[in-house]
């Protein structure tokens, strides 16, 4: 008698803690690429791209700047938001030159196979690509090996 519920316990213990890490890899957006992903980053509710900032501010002022939706354009099923709509229009004219790579996933994360979400504030912009990451220590980390890390994520992400 002891003993069964000795396992009931344990059993209903583990699918809580799966449950768990389950909603904690769903709200973080962390999936191996291998797996099905979005091609674009993007919040579980919500079909805005990188947690809607400008992406063409990045490349043109250096900067982290949140767009605002009356200037947004939908493109590989994501919504993109702008602070202006000439940064809209640059983006609409080679979204290919201002989208992050990876989709917004955190370039860390993809050089080591898997998704994660990216803070829009902390970033590297590199031979006028944009690379988002979840943090300044892990953006520190993926930069001691950047050339590998860049090859690495360019051949993860395909």
């Amino acid at each position: 008698m002891m003993k069964r519920k000795t396992i009931k316990i344990i059993g209903i213990t583990l699918a809580i803690l799966l449950g768990l890490v389950f909603t904690f890899a769903k709200v973080k957006r962390i999936t191996p690429l291998s797996w099905s992903h979005n091609e674009v980053n993007q919040p579980l509710f919500s079909d805005t791209a990188i947690n809607g900032y400008d992406p063409v501010a990045y490349i043109v002022s250096n900067q982290a700047m949140e767009g605002n939706e009356k200037y947004s354009y939908h493109w590989k099923d994501a919504t993109w938001h702008f602070t202006s709509e000439e940064n809209k229009s640059l983006f609409k004219d080679n979204p290919d030159k201002y989208a992050p790579q990876y989709g917004g996933f955190c370039a860390f994360a993809v050089s080591k196979g898997f998704t994660a979400n990216s803070n829009p504030d902390v970033f590297e912009v590199l031979d006028e690509k944009l690379y988002l990451f979840d943090s300044e220590d892990v953006k520190q980390e993926w930069k001691i090996n950047v050339q590998e890390n860049l090859e690495i994520g360019k051949t993860n992400w395909k």
